[in-house]
């Protein structure tokens, strides 16, 4: 679609009244245009696809098809269109699931000229810098001596539950997978504003994520690279920032550049990242391609679980991007794997023995168990989880009772006598 030189806008409302407020508020805007008004979801899709704006301004309750379905929709077609999401309940769960299908930025109704035209003009900016990045990056990538134009494939461990082991996970992937054919390796801290890893690799430095975010505006795949710092075992790693003031400073868009780059220098990215659905979470679980989802036996960690399996499941997510991981599995606890994967109607695809001593010595001596130990139990199986995120493995499906209830997501049901235990057999993939 040719561009006029301003910002072409289309605006999706079921309210009649609501679409012809936001037009009159932005006619007469010298550097915006209004492409198209539509009353429903299915509309605004129709109509995305045929004008191909800029900005989508976006209502999230609407009749049929609601404005979190089109957003998904609309940004897996046109990635160079950003969207607005719009609504009167400013809930943070309403703002996870905005972020989730892809929107930019979110609007609490009702808001004035300045607050509309600068959110329009921020994101629509970013939307441009983005493109800027990505075209550089594969320029460079190409260009002779510029590297080798690697498309990295991105690993993410996750749990909304703390303390079930995901630093640990991340860190000893990292290495096997580093180990496993001498792959280019970076392991990301994510946990922006508490990170571990560092610590758990024994690695004092300076250079951080907050070095990119310090020189944003000139940032380039060199600043990227510079930043990054080699462990051992030669897995190269994205520190978190030193402290939570500076990590603070860090936005979903600066993680979002920095990928831009960090994609054509490795081959495989390791994200640990912190038990929440902060914006900067979602950002990096929506890139991701393979999401490992950490838990332990114990209630508060499975219900954890469940309430991702289900929230990704609301928004469209691909299952087969999850590979559910149980750590501590030989602890005493009274629920087995198998209940869980009962529960869960989901296949666990590794299973980390209890073994308190070795984890707590490889923390305090910031050497990950997979390099002091790599013939014990925990880490011959993260060998094998690293050879399933490899693609060289294949995993095991579990056919369950459809009537199989560990726990409710919302944690009120919970567990009612004993375990309900129907047949659960494994057949190949």
């Amino acid at each position: 679609m040719a561009s006029s030189g301003k910002i072409r806008v289309l605006i999706v409302d079921d309210v009649h009244e609501a679409r012809d407020n936001v037009a009159k508020l932005l006619r007469f805007e010298p550097d915006v245009e209004i492409v198209g008004l539509a009353e429903n979801g299915q509309e605004g899709i129709d109509i995305a696809f045929l004008t191909e704006p800029d900005i989508v301004l976006m209502d999230i309750n609407m009749p049929g098809m609601d404005g979190i379905q089109a957003t998904s929709r609309i940004v897996s077609r046109l990635p160079n269109t950003a969207v607005i999401m719009m609504s009167v309940q400013n809930e943070a769960d309403f703002l996870r699931r905005a972020m989730l299908a892809g929107a930019r930025e979110f609007l609490s109704k009702p808001f004035g000229l300045d607050e509309l035209i600068a959110s329009i003009r921020h994101v629509h900016q970013l939307g441009q810098t983005n493109r800027r990045v990505a075209v550089d990056s594969v320029a460079h990538s190409a260009h002779p001596g510029g590297g080798r134009g690697k498309n990295a494939k991105i690993v993410t461990v996750f749990s909304l539950k703390g303390g079930v082991g995901r630093s640990t996970l991340a860190a000893n992937l990292s290495v096997a997978l580093r180990n496993q054919g001498d792959h280019e390796v970076v392991l990301m801290d994510g946990n922006l504003l508490y990170g571990d890893i560092g610590v758990m690799l024994n690695i004092t430095d300076n250079r951080t994520i907050a070095e990119a975010v310090k020189n944003f505006d000139t940032m380039d795949r060199d600043l990227v690279s510079d930043i990054l710092v080699t462990h051992s075992s030669g897995v190269k790693v994205l520190l978190a920032p030193a402290n939570p003031q500076q990590g603070e400073q860090v936005t979903a868009e600066h993680v979002r550049q920095i990928f831009a780059h960090l994609t054509s220098m490795a081959e495989y990215i390791v994200i640990d990242t912190r038990p929440s659905f902060d914006d900067i979470t979602l950002s990096l679980l929506d890139r991701s391609d393979i999401i490992i989802v950490m838990l332990t036996l114990e209630l508060t960690a499975i219900k954890a679980a469940k309430q991702y399996l289900e929230l990704s499941d609301l928004l469209g997510y691909e299952n087969d991007r999850v590979r559910l991981v149980v750590n501590r599995c030989t602890a005493p606890a009274g629920i087995t794997v198998k209940d869980v994967e009962t529960s869960l109607k989901s296949t666990i695809v590794a299973q980390l023995p209890d073994d308190p001593a070795l984890t707590l010595r490889a923390v305090n001596e910031g050497v990950p168990f997979f390099q002091s130990a790599p013939n014990m139990p925990s880490s011959q199986e993260i060998d094998r989880l690293a050879k399933i995120a490899r693609g060289e493995q294949q995993i095991s499906a579990v056919e369950v009772e459809p009537t199989a209830i560990l726990v409710s997501s919302n944690g009120n049901s919970g567990l009612r006598g004993r375990f309900m235990r129907p047949t659960a057999r494994r057949k190949a993939s």
